[in-house]
């Protein structure tokens, strides 16, 4: 069994394993980063500490009622929105997906996003 946070972002069903998943909370006020690639909605401040926050479908406007998956990688943090949190708990894990609702929910590949969005001109 294996912890975990399911999520849809469009039409496809992931999972992060509960190392990776921190929290999932209210999005936070965002200030933009001039010059970032389209998936970074800003930054927000989390817990006293300053995250990128990335979006995983269409950008959704701050609020209360937004959900931010926050994760972490490589020792850093990252706020996930534009995705809807379905389940969280224990899921029989097999291989690179679990099962969710008769479907299987694949794993994130986090080393992607953060690739794409670090190789900006952006990024210092």
């Amino acid at each position: 069994m294996q912890g975990a946070v399911v999520f849809r972002a469009g039409d496809s069903l992931h999972f992060l394993p509960a190392n990776v998943a921190v929290k999932v909370m209210p999005m936070p006020d965002v200030a933009r980063v001039p010059g970032g690639p389209p998936e970074l909605v800003g930054v927000g401040l989390v817990d006293g500490e300053t995250l990128p926050i990335v979006s995983l479908g269409e950008t959704p406007r701050p609020s209360a009622r937004v959900a931010m998956l926050v994760l972490g990688y490589l020792g850093e943090r990252i706020g996930l929105v534009g995705l809807e949190v379905l389940a969280t708990g224990r899921f029989a894990l097999h291989g690179d997906h679990v099962e969710y609702a008769g479907r299987e929910a694949r794993l994130f590949d986090v080393a992607s996003l953060v690739t794409k969005i670090s190789a900006g001109r952006w990024a210092v």
